[in-house]
């Protein structure tokens, strides 16, 4: 199980990366966090999601917002997309990570997260063509 330390650590570089725009560095941070969540039994898993929320890797209790969290989903880059909507995924995998996403009742993240997609399926669609 990922400790009170290393979650901190993980926080403390995603932000570091973020405001450096590293974006490989953000990247690296949310496939690590995504990657422990996929190594714990499935059981345990939900634990992680708690501590995640908990350590509000997504600053949307301590900023009051999901500004930190649309801004990573708004970088154009395509891996990023898929290490920020695999984490979104893990955390919304649970009830409480539901709310966590959707907190006082607005549902930005999922709209974004669609948007995501629906992008990602018209490229693909349009490469067929």
């Amino acid at each position: 199980m990922i400790t009170e330390a290393v979650m901190q650590e993980h926080k403390t570089k995603l932000i570091a990366n973020y405001q450096e725009k590293n974006v490989d560095g953000i990247i690296e941070v949310l496939l690590s966090l995504r990657v422990n969540a996929l190594q714990i039994a499935p059981e345990l898993r939900k634990n992680l999601v708690y501590e995640l929320i908990r350590n509000d890797i997504f600053l949307i209790e301590e900023n009051d917002s999901f500004d930190f969290l649309i801004s990573i989903l708004d970088i154009n880059n395509n891996s990023l997309k898929h290490a920020i909507t695999s984490l979104i995924s893990v955390i919304s995998s649970t009830l409480r990570g539901v709310e966590y996403l959707i907190s006082k009742n607005r549902m930005v993240v999922i709209d974004r997260v669609v948007k995501v997609f629906n992008s990602k399926i018209n490229m693909i669609g349009n490469q067929s063509d």
